[in-house]
């Protein structure tokens, strides 16, 4: 095929339709024939026109999955990949010189190059974002593959699962037996319990409000033994009676929202861990520093996952959850406006869209 379509984002708020033409591949490079890709609550904001890397024309998608259509010999032999292959794409692409790709750190390459995101489309090799038919897989990208059993709505969600990994394993260390709250029981949240239950914890308490039935539902089938609405129950109350009083060696923060940034810190004991993943999308959030200060406890920020998605992969591939739940809603790819409507919407039995070419 020497053409193909890509829903391109043209403007804040308005996708089109447009043709691009296959670039060959080189030595060290690929092109993925796209199966699924799911919609990031990153995705919003560059929809808005609201994010950081907001820039024109740009084909959106970095939670992708999909098959080997072309590769380069070099590409070949350093991924052990061959045509027809099924993988994951991780986000951040390396440039393996600088001192955060050298030491794992990729997420945080200056400039950051990640599909969909950064990388625009109105130059070669044009077709670098999840919301078309084909990707093209520039050097520097890690790639994982995909066992042929496992759902796509499953598979596309590798960087999802990764940070869940990341902020429960990496950055709070998580063990045996150690309490986990988890606020925000959204993808983010829901990957969190998954990447907890994976560490050993418990108990893993998920904190929500009166819409996120249904979620409480799919977090207690991924290993959450309670949920509690905040809004019907004293949060605090609730996680100290459940903890017999010790509270949560780890917090989770996944929300984003003031209240539930402030309210964070509330549920660790002395020596608690407490990761900071939601984005309050720029707002400065007061929280008093004497209840960290006194319990010494430990905050970390929790951003994007790097080599945390190895596991994530390992964990979908073994098919021990059924994380394709978390795909509540799938649109063809030319109908991504109404996909990204109800994504912003965010009905109760929403969770996550996905988008099939």
């Amino acid at each position: 095929m020497d053409n193909c379509y890509a829903m391109v984002l043209v403007s804040p708020g308005k996708f089109r339709k447009e043709k691009f033409r296959i670039a060959k591949v080189k030595e060290n490079e690929l092109l993925l024939k796209v199966e699924m890709v799911s919609i990031c609550g990153s995705d919003r904001h560059l929809y808005e026109g609201t994010h950081k890397a907001s820039s024109f024309p740009k084909i959106l998608g970095h939670e992708v999955v999909g098959f080997i259509d072309q590769i380069g010999e070099k590409a070949s032999a350093e991924y052990h990949l061959k045509i027809g292959d099924r993988v994951t794409v991780e986000p951040y692409i390396m440039c393996k010189n600088c001192e955060f790709c050298l030491t794992g750190n990729y997420q945080f390459h200056v400039p950051r190059k990640n599909y969909g995101v950064s990388l625009t489309c109105d130059q070669y090799p044009f077709l670098l974002g999840g919301y078309s038919e084909y990707m093209h897989i520039l050097p520097g990208s890690k790639l994982h593959k995909i066992n042929k059993d496992v759902p796509a709505e499953s598979a596309c969600l590798s960087s999802v699962i990764g940070n869940g990994v990341r902020w429960v394993r990496t950055k709070a260390q998580a063990s045996l037996n150690e309490a986990v709250v988890i606020l925000g029981p959204g993808a983010q949240g829901l990957a969190s319990v998954i990447a907890a239950k994976e560490s050993g914890a418990k108990p893993i308490i998920v904190l929500g409000i009166n819409k996120d039935f249904n979620k409480f539902k799919t977090a207690k089938e991924f290993g959450a033994e309670y949920t509690i609405n905040i809004e019907e129950n004293d949060s605090v109350k609730e996680v100290e009676k459940i903890t017999n009083g010790r509270m949560a060696e780890i917090v989770i923060e996944c929300a984003g929202a003031e209240s539930s940034v402030k309210a964070a810190f509330s549920f660790a004991r002395p020596g608690g861990r407490v990761i900071l993943a939601g984005l309050t999308g720029g707002k400065n959030v007061s929280i008093c520093t004497d209840r960290i200060v006194n319990n010494e406890l430990i905050v970390k920020g929790g951003h994007g996952q790097s080599w945390d998605v190895e596991d994530a992969v390992k964990i979908i591939n073994s098919r021990k959850y059924a994380i394709e739940k978390m795909i509540t809603h799938k649109f063809p790819l030319t109908e991504v406006q109404q996909a990204m409507e109800l994504f912003l919407a965010a009905p109760p039995e929403c969770t996550r869209v996905a988008l099939i070419p």
